[in-house]
């Protein structure tokens, strides 16, 4: 619960810089990533976006070749939510946005209600994979798909040094220069350094009972999509 409480406070105090400091540490790259994860998405009527944040996933989802009708946002955060609700006032591709304050381990939703789920950047503030992943097969209907986005760590030697360099030194200092508040981005490369590598974590997700899994790296691992199919 403490590590819930903190998670909903911080970004509930970021939320009006999120999107800025976004883009800057990613040198714009992120809804590029976002794009591309949701590309090996089906055809789906609901798709759950899950630690959807000021609403990146879900509107790089309505504008994919192969939209949803009906995207549900759900975060901890309200006013996460509420500036997700602002920038997606206008659907694209006729899409349908909802919006939930939840806890993603204790979905309020029925059994098999979504056909797909999306996670961008949120992994790392699971408090508790396995129950997450059991909310999850429980809200999601047999042929249902997941694609979560994250940080990852790189499988390059030369690339892992350059990108620690800039994620555990430069972005911490940068954010607090740009938002005042340091904790929040000393806390991003800290749930990094105790993340699961790409392999651990698919390892983790067949534990927890899903066995078509897969991951596929960006930029030899500074970021990574993993597919989930049920």
């Amino acid at each position: 619960m403490a590590k819930k409480a903190f998670i909903k406070r911080m970004f509930s105090e970021i939320s009006g810089e999120y999107d800025r400091l976004n883009r800057i540490i990613s040198w714009n790259l992120d809804l590029r990533w976002r794009r591309q994860a949701v590309t090996y998405l089906g055809a789906h009527y609901r798709v759950m976006d899950i630690c959807a944040g000021t609403g990146d996933m879900a509107l790089v989802l309505s504008e994919n070749k192969i939209a949803p009708l009906q995207v549900v946002l759900v975060d901890l955060s309200l006013e996460m939510l509420l500036l997700a609700k602002y920038k997606l006032s206008k659907g694209r591709n006729g899409t349908e946005f909802l919006f939930v304050q939840a806890d993603g381990e204790n979905l309020p939703f029925r059994n098999e209600a979504f056909g797909a789920v999306t996670m961008g950047f949120g992994l790392r503030n699971i408090e508790d994979i396995q129950r997450f992943m059991v909310e999850l097969a429980r809200a999601t209907d047999a042929n249902s798909e997941m694609v979560f986005l994250d940080i990852a760590h790189p499988e390059s030697k030369i690339v892992s040094k350059l990108f620690y360099i800039y994620f555990y030194r430069f972005v911490p200092f940068f954010t607090k220069f740009i938002t005042g508040k340091d904790y929040a981005y000393r806390y991003l490369p800290a749930s990094l350094r105790v993340f699961y590598t790409q392999k651990q974590f698919v390892e983790k997700l067949r534990r927890c009972g899903f066995e078509n899994v897969c991951y596929m790296n960006i930029l030899t691992g500074i970021g990574a999509i993993y597919y989930i199919k049920k």
